[in-house]
């Protein structure tokens, strides 16, 4: 696939599994004193089943990160009758933030396969995480294959995947035209649908087998991220 110079990568669930999350999780509710004795499972399942109405309000704009971390919170902790103030649910969102990056440690194969693709093209990352992306990738070891000026953060520009003007901005930053560029990650919509609409070439990594919800046609779709490399360096 040598048309390509830009690769774009999604980052959580593609090239960082979600376990820093629930470890992250899971080890806040232990530590603080509201919620050291709630059910950690519970609590995790409802942190991740996030009600439509709500997320359609934060895809809509209708709330900022802030306020959409915020109502994570306190959706879950709705669960167990529970009702911090917004102070107490901060001092909650800020202490899971250093502990779940605590949990975040080095992917051997991530980390060979990112630098040999670092030799042949440009990489960057897109991501509509919640959390500061450029903490999980130091936290990976990849500071220096993703330098800061190689990130977008959707949180931080103000538009989401798969809004173009995302992809759109990470065009402009690399200076490459979409035809030169392929995107990378494991969400059809965000990471294969989105690319493609603005011109771009995607290959889906679809770990969980699921079906195409769309007629769009990636280069290719993986079960494993790890399997790109010989997609797009076998010729190399």
């Amino acid at each position: 696939m040598n048309k390509y110079s830009l690769l774009l990568f999604d980052l959580d669930d593609t090239l960082l599994d979600s376990t820093w999350f629930h470890a992250g999780l899971i080890k806040t509710l232990e530590m603080h004193p509201i919620t050291k004795n709630l059910d950690a499972s519970i609590f995790l399942e409802k942190k991740l089943h996030i009600p439509t109405s709500l997320l359609e309000r934060f895809k809509n704009r209708e709330l900022t990160p802030v306020e959409f971390r915020r109502a994570r919170w306190q959706h879950a902790f709705a669960h167990f009758h529970v009702l911090p103030d917004v102070e107490v649910i901060d001092e909650i969102d800020e202490l899971f933030l250093k502990t779940s990056m605590s949990c975040i440690g080095i992917n051997n194969s991530i980390t060979s396969l990112l630098n040999e693709l670092k030799k042949h093209y440009n990489l960057g990352i897109v991501s509509n995480g919640l959390y500061d992306p450029r903490l999980k990738i130091f936290q990976m070891g990849l500071s220096e294959v993703f330098g800061n000026d190689t990130i977008l953060h959707a949180e931080q520009l103000g538009y989401r995947k798969p809004d173009p003007e995302i992809y759109l901005m990470a065009l402009e930053r690399f200076g490459k035209k979409p035809g030169e560029t392929l995107f990378i990650g494991d969400s059809w919509t965000h990471d294969v649908v989105g690319p493609i609409e603005v011109g771009m070439d995607a290959i889906w990594v679809n770990t969980k087998g699921l079906s195409k919800a769309t007629a769009h046609i990636p280069s290719a779709i993986v079960s494993d991220v790890i399997e790109i490399q010989d997609i797009l360096l076998g010729n190399n």
